[in-house]
């Protein structure tokens, strides 16, 4: 009799989480829809906003003044690390190289700009929150800072909430604000050494350094896109952006680090430079490729990007012009199309909550002939050649950098929507035609900046 009692207990409770189940799975999973993003009503409104904007850019003959700065965000004590969710918000047990903030503030006389780039894996968008709200108090805004990250996968999480918490730490509003206390302390110190400077820029390959990680034989990216800065002191700084992930540690590795964009910068600044910085460019589907992984890889990765600019920096040329215009367009998004199988898909409610909802945007930086485009987002860089083409097309060079102070997951070729990749089935939350919408908006804005 007893035995009955324990084995109907039993029954009725698998029962209970059986039917738990399926109830959660109703209101939580509904098949994907597949409606591509230029059927939507948001793509109608995005493209309607950029044909409206025709910004008045005030041409300066006064040439171009520069500053820099940087500062230490290293944490007094270990914080969690971010990069790598199946760390599960584990904290860092040792230091492998220091982080830090960096920034150019840039002023032509009649605009003065922020380009700061943060040792993290993203610019967090609580980070954002908080600069948008502070960086008046510095006679600086949002609408001229340009953001950007190194996306290290070894450095301090403690910054998000919901599911971005569960994996890179449980937010700690001290981490935000002393994030952005030391972004908004390096933008105030390089504003206070500003000296006249001359600019050039350049793209040099190096195609042995970075493979697609997506698709073996796709296309990539392997420009090293550079702006160099030659100030009235004779001290040189230099601006790097590249595609390949910052990854050369792995999750196993519990150590704070720059990766090797961090060795990057230590060595050109070694070299003679008085100060460089590094930001992640177009990184999605494109990752390291060293001959070994681990600490050997950021050592190797290093050489072979100093190695090739090193013989190549002849080729940088002047900056045409002296115009220097940023522009921060919010981003229309439709409702998020979060796959969990080919195709299955969260609700947009269940997506929100666990990620949390925030405006993005994207921002544009015009430096002379230079367009420097922000995207939140892990951009392809198999995206973009046409904007190269197009470019060259209007005389000018464009840079897109990553992780500009939103995310919205990896915007990759549309022919791969439906790979099983996890940049694809998992971490593509917009709908099938995100890459050529994203795409077509910073055409626009390229178009917007040489019209």
């Amino acid at each position: 009799m007893v035995l009955k009692k324990i084995l109907r207990f039993i029954l009725m409770a698998l029962l209970s989480v059986v039917v738990l189940l399926l109830v959660f799975v109703g209101i939580s999973v509904v098949p994907l829809k597949r409606t591509p993003v230029q059927e939507k009503p948001e793509y109608t409104t995005m493209m309607n906003r950029l044909d409206s904007l025709h910004p008045e850019i005030v041409q300066s003959t006064k040439g171009f003044s520069v500053g820099f700065a940087k500062e230490s965000i290293t944490p007094a004590a270990p914080a969690a690390l971010a990069g790598y969710g199946n760390r599960l918000g584990k904290v860092y047990t040792s230091i492998l190289d220091s982080i830090y903030v960096r920034t150019l503030v840039i002023d032509n006389g009649v605009q003065r700009v922020a380009v700061v780039s943060a040792d993290l894996l993203i610019i967090p968008p609580t980070v954002t929150a908080l600069l948008e709200k502070e960086l008046t108090a510095i006679g600086f805004s949002i609408n001229n800072t340009y953001l950007g990250a190194i996306h290290t996968h070894n450095s301090i999480g403690n910054w998000g909430e919901g599911v971005t918490g569960v994996m890179y730490g449980d937010y700690e509003d001290s981490i935000v604000h002393f994030i952005t206390d030391r972004i908004k302390r390096s933008i105030v110190r390089a504003s206070e050494n500003i000296l006249p400077a001359s600019i050039r820029k350049g793209s040099i390959p190096v195609p042995n350094a970075v493979r697609n990680r997506l698709i073996k034989t796709g296309g990539i990216d392997s420009l090293l896109r550079v702006i160099e800065v030659q100030r009235s002191d004779s001290s040189k700084l230099l601006l790097m952006s590249y595609t390949a992930h910052a990854t050369c540690l792995f999750s196993r590795d519990l150590e704070l680090s720059r990766d090797y964009p961090g060795e990057l910068v230590d060595d050109m600044e070694a070299s003679g430079y008085r100060f460089a910085m590094f930001m992640a460019g177009a990184v999605g589907s494109h990752k390291s490729n060293p001959p070994e992984y681990g600490k050997p890889c950021i050592d190797w990765m290093a050489d072979e990007i100093k190695s090739k600019y090193t013989a190549r920096h002849n080729i940088l040329q002047p900056v045409k012009d002296s115009t220097l215009f940023m522009l921060r367009v919010p981003l229309e998004l439709p409702d998020a199309e979060a796959k969990i199988a080919k195709d299955w898909q969260l609700r947009p409610w269940l997506f929100k909550a666990a990620f949390g909802e925030y405006q993005t945007y994207l921002t544009a930086l015009r430096i002379g002939d230079i367009i420097m485009i922000g995207t939140p987002c892990d951009y392809s860089g198999e995206l973009t050649p046409p904007l190269d083409s197009l470019a060259a097309q209007k005389g000018v060079s464009v840079m897109v950098t990553s992780f500009n102070g939103g995310y919205i997951g990896y915007i990759t070729a549309d022919q791969y929507y439906d790979r099983d990749h996890y940049e694809t089935r998992l971490m593509n939350w917009y709908g099938p035609g995100n890459g050529d919408y994203m795409t077509e908006c910073l055409e626009k804005i390229v178009e917007i900046f040489t019209e």
